[in-house]
């Protein structure tokens, strides 16, 4: 873990900023990416933390890849560090949005363009995949964690669930789960 007070506003927004530069996809789709700068390179959080940080950044209204960096520049900086993580995570993207936004109707004209964007497709949807995957095999501990992430991914794939029927469905098993196993725990003590 770093100490806070290496951890300079310069680093932040040069990390977030390489992040965002090769962002393709949404924010899913960097998770990685992320994960090796935060964890792997910077060392600023673990990969369970990681995890944990990517189910807060879920709930917060937001992209998820702009959120986590809002939330890692907090912690090591306060709000200045907040902020100055979000315009590093969005620097890039944003001017790429622009370039691409004037000269969309030209450009879309381009077989080169349009080939560049079939090749991209299924890289993306590779990358949302092994995201998925290490998150499952980090966040599922057990039988019943593991039949909890299947359930959504049954939801999800066949629409039967949006993101927020599929976070609040998330927190009501987890409230049920907790109260059974409390009251499993509480039958347990009482004497026979």
């Amino acid at each position: 873990m770093s100490d806070h007070k290496k951890v300079t506003l310069g680093m932040l927004y040069r990390s977030f900023a390489g992040v965002g530069a090769v962002l393709f996809g949404g924010g899913y789709a960097m998770l990685p990416l992320l994960e090796r700068e935060v964890v792997e390179r910077r060392k600023w959080y673990t990969h369970q933390e990681m995890s944990d940080l990517y189910a807060l950044a879920q709930v917060i209204p937001g992209v998820i890849a702009v959120n986590t960096a809002i939330l890692v520049g907090h912690r090591y900086r306060g709000a200045i560090g907040a902020t100055i993580a979000a315009l590093g995570m969005i620097s890039a993207p944003t001017v790429v949005m622009i370039t691409l936004a004037t000269s969309y109707a030209t450009v879309t004209k381009w077989t080169l363009f349009t080939r560049l964007f079939d090749g991209l497709r299924p890289s993306v949807a590779g990358l949302l995949l092994a995201v998925a995957i290490r998150m499952i095999q980090r966040g599922c501990k057990s039988r019943w964690e593991y039949g909890i992430a299947t359930a959504a991914c049954i939801a999800a794939a066949g629409s039967l669930l949006g993101p927020l029927g599929l976070i609040l469905s998330g927190i009501a098993i987890g409230i049920i789960w907790h109260l059974w196993a409390k009251r499993q725990a509480t039958k347990m003590e009482m004497p026979q």
